[in-house]
């Protein structure tokens, strides 16, 4: 017998061991990574599946980035993400030991309900909604799965023969894939499957979070097409209902629809994070208003105990949020380096701010045990904080926190300057207005494109509601005074609540600010009587909120098919 015949183990079998623990049953198929097989765990005497990476396609390195990449993928544990226990060497090549889950793919799954009728709409929303968690899961640690499909996500079945869960499977490996892809030829020089790649992943390559997203959008269409897409096809190309097989979006709400839509978008920074996806009746399964995810400035960490019994010089900072006249000064982040600071425009205080309406000297601020009090020195044009149109002579501000000096908006944080909390406030302050939270105007009307082409995918009506502020013997275009700032930004905000909740909305509606005085709100679904009739109980619940003298009034655009949507913004 030769050196190389003792070497080679025999070929896999029912019956064969591995590593004296790993008793094989049965092959559950091949991939591009290897050979997937259930076995008998002699040690905790449960079933497992095994992964085993082919000699031949291995080469030097890929061990130590394997198990980099297992550590990783052992950080997540989420009831929808298939868990993986351990990596070790073998005769056969190494082995990844990984949870057994009993149920078929969604690829399987997707054919044998197309023989009955297809899905219902609450079966979709269960599927749907258990493969968003499981990715979103992936995504919060840090990780990208690089080749979601339904070939790669298992569902389950429970006792009575209804679908139990969908857990997704094969991920965190998306390096090892682009290494053993790489040496396939023909194959994509990243490992993923081209049929559910991004466009940008089809043009240069790259897993990525944007990707996995448009994966997602992709595997939960083939739930109403009952069709494998081909590379680089395009749902969004023409009206849904002309692609679909089983009509499941009829029994679902606008907003379930749009965030599939979102996720096919060819722009990435349109597509949803997964943890933001949600499947579900708002109608039948609570009787509370959603809470809608929103974009948000994030504030940073909260500040722990030791922040409270002792200052740490550059701890916290303030951000500045808005400012009329020094729209430069937006984004700027102020260090708070000692607990006692002064405050306004002379070049002899401790912050200098180049807005106008600030006075000279026109505040001090004071550390107490984490927070700060914001003392008014007597100023031009006042300090105020949230919910009171009242000018206040002490401000206690805490952890996130905002309060305005002037037409200067402050924001209490608690990062560092080019920290990345600082670059993504910072994007975030280049996209949306900080007095009100609403998209910029340029934004808006590239929101109010897409919102349009969902209207006509999806063929149901558009509306927007525009909104302004008015007052007494004075044009909407006249530079606002600080009350009309204060009433402009109290209504903004209910008013985008408000429609959300009567709406139903899972995902926030879009808004933008589209004068000095005027802001937008787009509402897909509802038809021109019943957008008018929740316009005017809007209108009606915000106008009690404004101070005397100052009016919330509203008109209604209709989209229409090929419109401009510049002219839907001004009325």
């Amino acid at each position: 017998m030769t050196e190389t015949q003792r070497s080679t183990p025999p070929p896999i079998s029912h019956g064969t061991v591995i590593n004296d623990r790993y008793e094989i049953r049965q092959s559950l198929g091949k991939g591009g990574m290897g050979e997937v097989f259930l076995a008998y765990d002699r040690t905790t005497q449960q079933p497992v599946a095994l992964k085993i990476v082919r000699e031949e396609a291995r080469m030097p390195g890929d061990d130590e980035a394997l198990r980099q990449e297992l550590i990783l993928a052992r950080s997540v544990s989420n009831p929808y993400v298939c868990r993986v226990h351990d990596l070790a060497p073998s005769g056969y090549g190494p082995i990844l030991v990984m949870e057994h889950i009993t149920g078929q793919t969604l690829h399987t799954h997707i054919r044998r309900k197309k023989a009955q009728g297809g899905y219902t709409s609450d079966e979709f929303r269960r599927i749907a909604s258990d493969i968003c968690q499981g990715v979103a899961a992936i995504h919060a640690g840090g990780l990208v799965h690089g080749d979601l499909k339904p070939g790669n996500v298992m569902v389950t079945s429970n006792p009575d023969g209804s679908i139990g869960k969908a857990i997704v499977l094969d991920f965190g490996f998306a390096k090892e894939r682009a290494r053993l892809s790489a040496r396939r030829p023909g194959a994509p020089p990243d490992g993923g499957t081209p049929n559910y790649m991004a466009p940008e992943r089809i043009r240069s390559g790259g897993a990525s979070i944007e990707d996995d997203l448009y994966a997602l959008g992709l595997t939960l269409w083939e739930m109403w097409t009952c069709r494998v897409p081909e590379p680089g096809y395009k749902p969004r190309a023409k009206p849904m209902r002309q692609q679909i097989m089983f009509d499941v979006p009829a029994g679902l709400s606008v907003d379930e629809i749009k965030q599939i839509f979102r996720c096919l978008a060819d722009d990435p920074q349109q597509r949803l994070p997964a943890r933001h996806l949600r499947f579900f009746n708002p109608v039948q399964l609570t009787t509370n208003p959603v809470q809608v995810p929103r974009e948000r400035l994030d504030p940073g960490p909260p500040p722990g105990r030791n922040a409270q019994s002792q200052f740490s010089p550059g701890a916290q900072g303030l951000l500045a949020t808005f400012a009329t006249n020094a729209p430069e000064f937006v984004g700027e982040l102020i260090s708070l380096d000692r607990p006692t600071l002064s405050i306004g425009r002379r070049g002899d205080v401790d912050i200098v701010v180049p807005e106008a309406t600030v006075s000279g000297h026109h505040a001090n601020a004071k550390w107490q045990s984490g927070s700060w009090a914001i003392e008014d020195l007597g100023s031009t044009n006042g300090t105020y904080v949230e919910h009171t149109y009242e000018r206040k002579k002490l401000v206690n501000l805490m952890h996130g926190g905002e309060f305005q000096l002037g037409e200067l908006r402050l924001k209490l944080v608690s990062f560092q300057r080019e920290s990345p909390h600082h670059k993504r406030a910072r994007q975030y302050l280049s996209r949306r207005d900080g007095l009100t939270g609403l998209l910029l105007r340029d934004h808006f009307v590239k929101a109010l494109d897409e919102e349009a082409g969902f209207s006509e995918w999806i063929e149901q009506p558009l509306s927007i509601a525009r909104y302004e502020i008015r007052g007494p013997n004075r044009l909407v275009s006249d530079r606002p005074t600080i009350l009309e700032m204060l009433a402009f930004r109290r209504a903004a905000t209910r008013v985008v609540e408000l429609t959300d909740m009567l709406l139903l909305s899972l995902i926030a509606v879009t808004g933008g600010r589209t004068g000095p005085l005027r802001f937008a709100v787009c509402m897909t679904g509802p038809g021109q009587q019943e957008a008018r009739n929740l316009v005017e109980q809007v209108v009606g619940q915000v106008q009690g909120m404004l101070p005397e003298g100052l009016d919330l009034v509203a008109s209604i655009a209709r989209y229409e098919p090929g419109m401009n949507v510049r002219a839907l913004v001004d009325p």
